[in-house]
């Protein structure tokens, strides 16, 4: 499945947005999932959980920079609507 480019589902709500790949820094409980992406400059837009529930939110931010702070792509994930993910406990 591909991932939409940037704004292509900016008529999608949040909670029905599709979440295509799942990031995280496991050992220290942070967390991405990407609904857009722009491949030319791995730039991605969706919703980021940094341990704190409270404070977690939907933004851009850069691959290469989650690469760079030791961030994995979760294998395995099979795509599907936020608020499944969120109704799910957000894992696999």
């Amino acid at each position: 499945m591909t991932i939409p480019r940037l704004y292509e589902t900016e008529d999608t709500s949040l909670e029905e947005k599709m979440i295509y790949e799942r990031w995280e820094i496991p050992f220290i409980d942070f967390y991405w999932l990407i609904a857009e992406l722009e491949p030319a400059n791995e730039l991605a837009f969706g919703y980021a959980n940094l341990n704190d529930d409270d404070m977690a939110e939907w933004g851009y931010f850069g691959l290469q920079e989650l690469k760079d702070n030791g961030a994995v792509k979760l294998n395995g994930w099979e795509p599907r609507k936020f608020r499944e993910v969120m109704d799910n406990g957000h894992t696999d």
